[in-house]
């Protein structure tokens, strides 16, 4: 149980973090942040409220119009995260 609580978290600060570059980007719909990534509209909402994960490949395909590198997206998120994963017999 305790790992999904921290992944539910990462996706919500993932989500959080997507929205407000994009709005810093003066992107100010889904939309037309999805259309200049390639990706379909409803991925970026789902993003955005930490509904779904993302790959790394679609990640950098949504920062690029963004103009924001992985590793400036990262950066917010010091804190380790150590899930605790249940163990296998």
């Amino acid at each position: 149980m305790m790992a999904q609580h921290h992944d539910t978290t990462f996706r919500r600060q993932i989500g959080n973090r997507l929205r407000d570059l994009r709005v810093r980007a003066g992107i100010t719909s889904q939309e037309k942040l999805a259309h200049s990534a390639g990706i379909h509209r409803t991925a970026i909402g789902r993003l955005e409220r930490g509904e779904s994960g993302v790959t790394i490949e679609v990640l950098a395909a949504i920062l690029a119009p963004l103009e924001v590198s992985l590793g400036d997206f990262f950066q917010p998120f010091a804190t380790v995260l150590r899930p605790r994963t249940p163990r296998r017999r």
